[in-house]
């Protein structure tokens, strides 16, 4: 076989791994441009997060503030009450409560790129504690000496740069 019978067998080899080579770098291209926006799409949702942590921080504080002042708020509604039914179960607070203008305090921190300002709830909660003397069994005696103490429960919700990123946080405080 002559020199140029051989070369005219191998015609168009070179193009079909040409292609199949073009074909591979488009696909790892591909899956690079995927890999990338999802990785943008992970980030953005990391930031809304953090966004809602900052504000409900921020109106957790708040809250904090308001029972450490000088003299307590009416725990009437708005905002104050006395232990409400059911609130030390987290879902209560995700599903149950109504976060709305009237039922919780929004104060005015005017927080940026927020979808709405946080808000929070200060609930006191009265604990009875037995106080034995010297750390033995409880016996009626010691049951007499039990006195009254109150706690003051601190929730609040903060929300990111959508209405899908909440975040609820709570503080229990004692004066």
């Amino acid at each position: 076989m002559s020199f140029s019978q051989r070369m005219y067998h191998q015609r168009g080899m070179t193009l079909i791994v040409g292609l199949i080579m073009v074909l591979l770098m488009t696909l790892v291209g591909m899956a690079a441009i995927r890999g990338s926006g999802m990785q943008e799409i992970m980030a953005g949702n990391m930031r809304d997060r953090n966004l809602a942590f900052q504000a409900a921080e921020a109106a957790l504080r708040e809250g904090e503030d308001d029972v450490a002042g000088d003299t307590l708020p009416a725990f009437t509604g708005g905002g104050y009450y006395e232990a409400l039914d059911e609130s030390d179960n987290t879902s209560y607070w995700d599903s149950t409560f109504e976060w709305t203008d009237t039922s919780a305090v929004q104060p005015s921190l005017g927080l940026k790129w927020v979808s709405e300002q946080p808000q929070y709830v200060v609930e006191e909660v009265t604990s009875t504690v037995v106080k034995s003397s010297e750390g033995g069994a409880i016996d009626f005696l010691e049951t007499l000496k039990s006195e009254e103490t109150k706690f003051y429960r601190v929730t609040s919700r903060g929300t990111g740069g959508t209405e899908d990123s909440v975040v609820i946080l709570q503080s229990t405080y004692k004066r």
